[in-house]
């Protein structure tokens, strides 16, 4: 069943083509152990060759040993192993997002070393569904209902993706396969062990379809997503008009004629290209107040918008007198 459907999944979603090498990330974890299992039963039928990496991030004590069940798991199918080490700095942000950096650091290098363009990982539909009920939460708008790309522009592939956990775990079980089990993943420190302990059975419980759903959600916001990024393009293509050095400019009457979503990721991508700073939903909100003609907006980096004569102009002002620097009430 796991195998099938992973074909499939390679298939229609265009993850992998003949003749690509790829470099699989294999935790030890039961997930990234199906996904090296199946990847090499199915490797001589997809014409691709596989090489497999584990990182041991330094923060458990017993992560050597989850490195060295990936690798005898490699070692067992015949596909070449390499074992990795990171350190992850303990101040700042979050430790996890640091490791997650680190991790991808490592194994792009690694791709790199074995000629991969492409590094499968292993997450599941479950994993699909429980990022679209994270950004929800944190409001993340329609962007966020994209949820997990199932194959990134950096050649990330998710092959696993239409499968669900429990299906993945007990194709581990049937296989005999020995894997490791992290203890973050009952640590309700975690916003997604918290999820799957008191959401996740809740939606299940109304609806046991309520995961598969979700995804089926992330494919359609996706698609959608998708279809605004083009036409946001071609809208700014229109818009960006000649301008001095040091300022920038858009054409008002191309960006107000645009529907609102693409007039917002044009905008979004502007910033973006403008202040080297993602858009937020106050930035958005500022500049369409700008082009209904409703004052000034500042962007990051001090580069203050106004409207003038049908035209949007961006020039950085780092010195403009905002309220906070007036002392005034925010």
């Amino acid at each position: 069943m796991i195998v099938a459907r992973v074909r499939r999944t390679i298939r229609e979603r265009a993850l992998l083509s003949r003749g690509e090498r790829v470099l699989v990330a294999c935790s030890g974890g039961p997930d990234s152990a199906a996904l090296v299992h199946v990847l090499h039963r199915l490797a001589p039928s997809l014409g691709i060759e596989l090489h497999a990496a584990s990182v041991d991030h330094g923060l458990r004590p017993e992560a050597g040993r989850d490195v060295e069940l990936a690798g005898a798991l490699a070692e067992t199918l015949g596909v070449p192993f390499t074992a990795l080490a990171v350190t992850v700095p303990s101040a700042g942000a979050s430790v996890q997002a640091k490791a997650r950096e680190a991790r991808y650091e490592a194994l792009r290098s690694e791709m790199a070393r074995v000629g991969a363009s492409a590094l499968a990982v292993g997450h599941t539909l479950d994993d699909q569904a429980e990022t679209v009920i994270g950004r929800v939460i944190r409001g993340s708008g329609v962007a966020g209902l994209s949820g997990i790309e199932p194959r990134r522009a950096d050649g990330v592939v998710r092959p696993l993706i239409d499968c669900r956990r429990a299906d993945v775990h007990a194709y581990v079980a049937r296989h005999g396969i020995a894997v490791a089990t992290d203890p973050s993943n009952a640590d309700l420190r975690y916003e997604r062990v918290r999820l799957r302990a008191n959401v996740i059975p809740a939606l299940v419980a109304e609806d046991p379809q309520a995961l598969v759903h979700l995804a089926q959600l992330a494919d359609d916001a996706r698609a959608l997503r998708e279809l605004v990024r083009s036409a946001a393009s071609e809208l700014l293509e229109r818009a960006v008009l000649r301008a001095e050095p040091g300022e920038a400019r858009l054409d008002a009457e191309a960006l107000l004629a645009a529907p609102a979503p693409v007039r917002a990721e044009a905008l979004a991508r502007w910033i973006r290209e403008l202040t080297g700073a993602a858009a937020t939903r106050a930035h958005l909100e500022g500049l369409e107040r700008t082009l209904h003609r409703r004052g000034e907006c500042l962007l990051p980096g001090g580069w203050l918008v106004r409207l003038h004569e049908r035209v949007v102009s961006a020039r950085c002002e780092p010195d403009f007198p905002t309220r906070s620097r007036r002392g005034g009430p925010e």
